[in-house]
């Protein structure tokens, strides 16, 4: 019985962060890194969502997805750093949202031409913010 506990409370903890705990978080470079493991944890959910023909479920979880990696965008801007200067935490969101739009692209192959407009505004979204990432952190340092 004690495993079971055991087992129950690692996997609560390594499950993504809910919204509210990601905005509770001080530290802001912590606070955008799990922003966008809240994003991505979203964009699993709505492909979960997906296969089961549910697509109310799907529109929410982008809209968490992309409530996400706004939040994590907002956190990296708040701390004042730029991405020339200290790109190790702007690589790692960078990376992750490229994997995003990857996996959202695969999604979208997968739905109806009717159904494709769901994926249209969180996926812009997404993309807008991480090319923006991606330009600060290849841009010449000055």
């Amino acid at each position: 019985m004690t495993a079971i506990f055991t087992i129950l409370v690692l996997l609560a903890q390594t499950a993504a962060p809910g919204l509210e705990q990601v905005r509770a978080e001080p530290n802001l470079e912590r606070r955008a890194k799990l922003a966008i493991e809240y994003a991505a944890a979203a964009e699993r959910s709505a492909e979960s969502a997906y296969s089961k023909n549910d697509l109310a479920g799907v529109t929410a979880e982008l809209k968490k997805m992309q409530t996400g990696v706004e939040l994590a965008r907002d956190a990296f801007a708040q701390t004042g750093k730029t991405p020339q200067k200290h790109a190790g935490p702007y690589k790692s969101a960078e990376l992750k949202t490229q994997e995003m739009l990857v996996r959202l692209g695969d999604l979208e192959k997968r739905m109806d031409a009717d159904e494709r407009n769901l994926l249209e505004a969180p996926r812009n979204k997404v993309q807008e913010i991480h090319d923006a990432w991606f330009e600060g952190i290849m841009s010449k340092k000055k």
